[in-house]
Order: C-alpha cells, then structure tokens, then sequence
C-alpha cells in the first residue's frame, strides 16, 4: 500500500511540474527578457530626452538677434522686397543711383540642402548702377559681406569718353528656405 501511495505521490508531483510548474517557469523567463527590454527603451528614451534637452538649451541660448541674423542669411520665405531694401541702402551708403530691379524665381527640380534634406528656392535678382570703378568695388565688397546669402552670377559694364562712371548690370542669385 506504501508503494501504491509512493506512486500517486510521485505521479501527482511530475503532473504539477509538467502542468502548471513549467509552463509558469518558463512564463517568468520570458516576463524577465522582456522587461529586461523595457528597461533598455526606457534607459534610451531617457538618453534622448537629455540630448534633446541639450539642444534644446543650446537653442534657447541663441540671442534673438543671432537668431534674426541667421533668418537674414537663409530666411523662410522669398522676401525680395527686403533684399531690394537692403541693396538699395547699400547702394546710398556709397551715394550710388541703383534701379532697374528685375526679379526672377528660379525653379530646379532637385533643391534640397543639408542633412534634414529642406527644400530650397533661388531667385535672380538684376538690377543696374551707375558709378566709378571704385565706388563700385566697395558697394560689391559691401554685397560681398552682407548677411544674406548671394552669389553675383553676372556682372556688365558700359562706358562712354566723356566720363569716369560707368553703367553697370549686375545679376545676383540668393536663396531662400520652402
């Protein structure tokens, strides 16, 4: 009868394991990897909200004025009027007559700039003065160092005998964010 007791005993503790033993085991290995998993995304969400609020401190710390300069140099909209301004001004600086403004949107099909691939736009802007050789160079040094972003793609010249001013065409090409 000892025996017969020993039997069961030992049928009903391999059925518990194999029944509900194991399969909980086994459960809570898995339960372990994946909060193992969890902690790993929640260590790096935490990462990233502190590179995140790092930059975000970096760019709370550009100075409205810097942050106007920058939009000058690139700014998000095509503003050509403002650039016309600020050449003209330029132009009066050195007691230039300018006019003849001409202004043309270029369209190209593949305008993207900078890591984040941003669409870009050109525009041509032509416009005409009348000057001496050396008032001219400095109102181009002038152009040269001013904040926005240009490139002067075309540059002619007419003269005449009776004087030293010259009529000049210029053609410049900036740019701006979409």
């Amino acid at each position: 009868m000892s025996n017969i007791i020993s039997i069961i005993l030992i049928a009903v503790s391999a059925g518990t394991f194999f029944l509900y033993i194991d399969p909980t085991y086994v459960a809570i290995k898995e339960a372990k990897v994946e909060k193992s998993e969890y902690t790993r995304a929640l260590n790096n969400s935490k990462q990233l909200q502190a590179e995140r609020d790092k930059f975000l401190d970096k760019y709370n710390a550009v100075s409205a004025q810097d942050m106007e300069s920058l939009l000058k140099m690139l700014p998000d909209n095509i503003d050509n009027v403002r650039l016309i301004i600020d050449i003209d001004e330029m132009a009066r600086s050195h007691n230039l007559p300018i006019g003849g403004f001409k202004a043309e949107t270029v369209t190209e099909s593949s305008n993207v700039i900078g890591a984040a691939r941003q669409d870009y736009g050109t525009l041509n802007l032509s416009f005409s003065v009348s000057a001496n050789y050396n008032a001219f160079l400095s109102f181009m040094k002038d152009l040269e160092r001013s904040l926005r972003i240009l490139d002067i793609t075309s540059i002619q010249f007419d003269s005449s005998d009776s004087s030293s001013v010259y009529d000049y065409s210029v053609t410049i090409r900036t740019y701006w964010l979409k």
